[in-house]
């Protein structure tokens, strides 16, 4: 069995991507290993839409056990973003197939897998896209202190990723972590309430946030309990195409058109 190498940031898996489709592999098998390095300090626009790529056009690799299924949220804001970038990206994903989209352009919430717009009601789609929009608002303001903490200017990252796994013994896990321009910035540890800071700034965030204890333990709840709910859900609305998926490999490259 072959073990096929990417090297890229956790952070900046449109490098993965690249490295991935232009790889001669053909139609070997074998699992995927990405190491990763650490990203550069200083940015161009070039470098920045590295960030904005995956939340657009973001490939799963196809987990090495297929009885494995997760459900994952990726949230980008963008400051000064030009050149057509949305200020703010929200894309959702079952294992590799992306299911919703959400964007400051459109300012809508909407599914991209056609199960997702069967089984959920209108209402649904217009209470998530009003909380959404609540997280536009709260990423810009968020993303401008941050601006401020580290006197910075210009074109800017903010990303947060929060979802969940179902493994094949019934176990579950859950993850949220936040970056600033592409590097770890805050990740939650769900069992103890707290956040680990990789920086003096985000240490000033970690105290904040974890002087809010209520919102800790939703967090953990919503990790622990009703992101794996959501994720039962959806598995069952999209069981034949994700199961279709499963066995082929195949990759979901979502276009940037919402």
């Amino acid at each position: 069995m072959t073990l096929h190498i990417f090297r890229c940031s956790y952070w900046e898996k449109a490098l993965c991507v690249t490295q991935l489709l232009n790889h001669p592999r053909g139609s070997q098998k074998g699992p995927v290993s990405f190491r990763f390095k650490e990203p550069r300090k200083r940015r161009t626009i070039g470098e920045l839409m590295v960030f904005l790529l995956p939340l657009v056009v973001v490939v799963m690799v196809k987990h090495s056990d297929s009885r494995t299924h997760s459900l994952r949220y990726f949230r980008l804001g963008v400051s000064d973003p030009g050149h057509g970038v949305p200020e703010f990206i929200s894309v959702g994903y079952v294992d590799s197939q992306p299911i919703t989209t959400y964007d400051s352009v459109t300012r809508q919430k909407e599914p991209r897998a056609p199960w997702m717009a069967e089984n959920l009601a209108p209402d649904h789609w217009e209470r998530y896209t009003q909380l959404l929009r609540g997280w536009q608002q709260t990423f810009k303001v968020e993303l401008k202190r941050l601006q401020r903490h580290y006197n910075h200017s210009g074109s800017h990252t903010y990303q947060r990723m929060i979802g969940c796994e179902l493994l094949e013994d019934g176990s579950t896990t859950g993850f949220l972590q936040y970056a600033y321009d592409g590097q770890d910035f805050l990740i939650f540890n769900k069992d103890s309430l707290s956040w680990l800071a990789v920086d003096n700034v985000a240490h000033t965030v970690k105290r904040a946030w974890e002087a809010n204890q209520h919102e800790l333990r939703y967090q953990k709840n919503w990790l622990e309990k009703e992101c794996i709910a959501w994720l039962k859900r959806f598995l069952e609305y999209g069981n034949d195409t994700l199961q279709r998926t499963e066995q082929n490999g195949a990759m979901y490259l979502p276009t940037p058109d919402r």
